[in-house]
């Protein structure tokens, strides 16, 4: 079922480590530690950089409630908490 309130997007965007990433492997930790309130989660920018050769990602987070509008305070635990996991699990490099 469709949500009719308002949904919060946050972006996050880390290097990647030396080919032991997957985009599904992000995808499950953010659903992993989301559930629910994540509606979308979608890879919008991929950047090289042209010195170091390293690899960044960008995915934006779209998490929204099926039953009352959260708050950028309730978000923020839940998305700093894949901040941190990604570091930790997946070796990712963080920009935030």
């Amino acid at each position: 079922p469709l949500s009719r309130y308002p949904p919060l997007i946050n972006d996050i965007s880390f290097w990647l480590p030396s080919e032991t990433y997957s985009e599904n492997d992000f995808y499950d930790l953010v659903r992993s530690i989301g559930g629910d309130l994540i509606e979308k989660v979608v890879l919008v920018d991929e950047f090289a950089h042209p010195k170091t050769k390293k690899v960044s990602h960008c995915y934006r987070i779209v998490y929204r409630h099926p039953e009352r509008t959260l708050t950028q305070d309730e978000v923020h635990h839940i998305h700093r908490a894949i901040e941190e996991s990604a570091v930790q699990e997946l070796g990712v490099e963080g920009r935030f």
